[in-house]
């Protein structure tokens, strides 16, 4: 009788066990447990509100950015102190740049963007720290 008892109790808690472990196995394949990379999102800090360009996305080997207000031109991607990628000519406000680097993106990275006004002829540098493309 107590024989019984013991092993009714032990097969019952046994199969509990089993269907948490089963439980948690699916949610840590669906990723649940993984912390986000960089915990601040693709860039963080973006480009400052307000200057003329905007972040749009990345991934390893590209990056577009949007122009902000005002017309810009001549506009080049450095990172520490070698340009990666440069376009020649004006971009309109609202018109995206992409920029191919291949594997410049990849790891966190702090970029600047160095652009002309078009208004103004001025030269202006933006920085901004990309996170795991």
């Amino acid at each position: 009788m107590k024989g019984q008892a013991a092993l009714e109790f032990l097969m019952t808690y046994g199969w509990a066990i089993l269907i948490v472990i089963a439980v948690v196995a699916a949610l840590y394949a669906m990723g649940i447990f993984k912390l986000p990379t960089g915990g601040l999102g693709k860039c963080s800090p973006c480009f400052p509100p307000g200057s003329a360009i905007a972040y749009v996305d990345h991934n390893a080997d590209n990056l577009v950015i949007r122009v902000g207000p005002e017309d810009i031109k001549d506009v080049s991607v450095i990172i520490g102190d070698n340009v990666v990628a440069s376009q020649e000519g004006t971009f309109p406000s609202g018109s995206k740049i992409t920029f191919t680097a291949p594997g410049a993106f990849k790891d966190d990275v702090k970029v600047t963007i160095s652009y002309v006004s078009a208004t103004s002829g001025l030269p202006h540098n933006v920085t901004a720290t990309l996170h795991g493309a």
